[in-house]
């Protein structure tokens, strides 16, 4: 394939933030170089990756005029995407993470999916993602394409649906992004939450749009072995997962009430809350570690339910899960000292197992 010298403003600004990918980023750049669409610079940001990243970085820089290379101190994946979106010069911006690859109409069909829109410089576009592993790829299902018309309410619930409980609005992958958006709204990732921080970007973006449309277009694949997540506080649940935590049943909130489904969704939404307190966070409070007492564990624990709109949608949504013992306690001696013991029974009968 011809390459082509990229305009002095490219049309898609690529972000690719770069950390101990060594055995995947070839494949991840290779993907990228071949699109179809030509008109685009990669931003290659080196997050002070310790292995051979930097070094693959600049060989491919130094192979094709389109890739730009930035390294810096490391600083999280956010303050690499920030970096991405500070060197931008495209009318577009793009996120791929580095150990993913994509399909070489990727680019192309992002830009395709505008077509026929009435003010595409107020459109969101989303399409869709493989995820796959060692043993191939996972099943996944997609809808058929639709549109969520923001100033047309109520939006179709399934969209809502399709969107947050099948995690299509939370990553910044399989997104075309308008970058005057990005700056006009002054967006730029949270650096201090680790979890969530693309969702909070993209309900951020949110305020200056109008549209989203959405298309099954399932060209980008996403590695899911190597994307493991270990809690911030030594292993147990902190400040960024509680923060993430709130950012999530905030806007997840807010979305259904903009969309005016909030009333019609109210069970389903308290019900993810639920999930996520009980079944998601608590188990990351209680984890085993020598490192974190139980002071901290308690105060910890006050912090996560005193946001209101997370703590009464997950005492919602307990009530109408399924009967067990988490559930009982949930619904009835929902507090700290029950599930501290609770848990600590718990790890003592599987540390003998």
């Amino acid at each position: 394939m011809e390459q082509t010298i990229p305009n002095k403003t490219p049309k898609i600004s690529v972000i690719v933030p770069v950390y101990k990918v060594e055995d995947y980023l070839d494949a991840c750049v290779e993907s990228i170089l071949g699109q179809t669409e030509q008109d685009f610079e990669l931003l290659l940001i080196d997050d002070g990756s310790p292995d051979g990243c930097p070094a693959l970085c600049d060989a491919w820089a130094a192979k094709d005029p389109r890739v730009r290379v930035i390294h810096k101190s490391n600083g999280g994946v956010s303050a690499a995407r920030n970096t991405g979106l500070d060197e931008a010069a495209g009318e577009y911006v793009v996120f791929i993470d580095s150990d993913d690859w994509v399909d070489a109409d990727h680019l192309e069909s992002l830009l395709q999916a505008q077509d026929g829109v009435r003010a595409p410089e107020r459109t969101l576009i989303v399409t869709d993602y493989q995820p796959f592993a060692p043993d191939g790829e996972e099943q996944r299902d997609f809808p058929a394409p639709f549109e969520a018309d923001l100033r047309s309410t109520p939006v179709p619930a399934q969209a809502f649906r399709d969107l947050i409980f099948g995690f299509r609005l939370f990553p910044p992958y399989c997104k075309l992004y308008r970058r005057e958006v990005i700056e006009a709204l002054h967006l730029r990732f949270n650096t201090e939450i680790r979890t969530a921080e693309d969702f909070d970007f993209n309900m951020r973006y949110l305020e200056g749009v109008d549209l989203i449309r959405y298309l099954p277009a399932a060209n980008y694949h996403y590695r899911v072995a190597y994307k493991r997540y270990r809690p911030s506080n030594h292993g147990v649940l902190g400040d960024s997962e509680i923060k993430s935590a709130h950012i999530m049943a905030n806007g997840i909130v807010a979305l259904a009430k903009r969309m005016d489904v909030y009333e019609m969704l109210e069970p389903e939404i308290a019900n993810w809350a639920a999930k996520k307190h009980y079944y998601n966070r608590l188990p990351m409070l209680f984890a085993p570690s020598a490192n974190v007492r139980r002071a901290e564990r308690k105060q910890l624990y006050k912090q996560l339910i005193a946001d209101p709109v997370y703590r009464e949608a997950a005492k919602q949504g307990i009530r109408s899960r399924p009967a067990g013992t988490m559930q009982k306690i949930g619904s009835y001696l929902d507090c700290f000292t029950v599930w501290d013991l609770f848990y600590k029974v718990l790890h003592r009968r599987t540390s003998k197992e």
